[in-house]
Formats: structure tokens, sequence, C-alpha cells
């Protein structure tokens, strides 16, 4: 299993087929989670079991992204963090784009 993006209620095909992959369970597990419990984020901690976000909700899951993504950039040590770093780019960039483009009652799940 994996943990993606998708928006979870669709008015159309394409928001549909929207998926953003962010990690592997694995990975989550073994380098996401002990960051997040490490910096003690409320947010991202959810993503692991799924958590539905509005836009309201942006602007606090994005501020425990930056927290991961700093510590990252301090402590990368290898090519995984590294790729974790750029997920972690990649989801900011989507959830912005998502949120400030679309229609006002989008919802995204994580999970």
């Amino acid at each position: 299993m994996s943990v993606s993006l998708i928006i979870s209620n669709p008015i159309n095909k394409e928001e549909s087929d929207f998926n953003i992959p962010i990690s592997t369970e694995r990975v989550f597990q073994e380098y996401w989670m002990p960051i997040i419990e490490l910096l003690n984020l409320q947010w991202i901690k959810c993503f692991q079991s799924g958590i539905e976000l509005e836009k309201e909700d942006l602007l606090s899951v994005l501020k425990e992204l930056m927290e991961i993504k700093i510590w990252l950039v301090n402590d990368t040590n290898d090519i995984k963090e590294k790729q974790i770093i750029e997920r972690v780019d990649n989801l900011i960039k989507e959830l912005i784009e998502l949120f400030e483009n679309t229609r006002d009652n989008l919802k995204v799940y994580i999970g």
C-alpha cells in the first residue's frame, strides 16, 4: 500500500483520476513517522491512517510539511531522505495549487 493524495469529492473525471503519490507505507513508517513523532506533528501523523483536508486546513498542513522539510534538509544523510524532500516539495506545490485554483468546497484525502 501507499500514501497518496486524491480528491475526495470529485465532480468530474479529471478530479476522479487525480492522484499524487507521497510515500510507500514502508518508507512512511521507517522515515516519516520518526520525524513526525520527534517534531510532534499532528496533521501529518494522520496521513498514515488517512485524513480528509479542506481549504481551512491548508496553512496548518503546510506548516508541518515545512517542518519536516527543514528537519530533513538539516539532517539529510542518504538518498531516501533526499527523495522524501522532493515528495514533500511536490506535495506542498500540489496542495497550494489545488486549494488556490479550484472550487471552494474542494476536499482532498491523504492516506
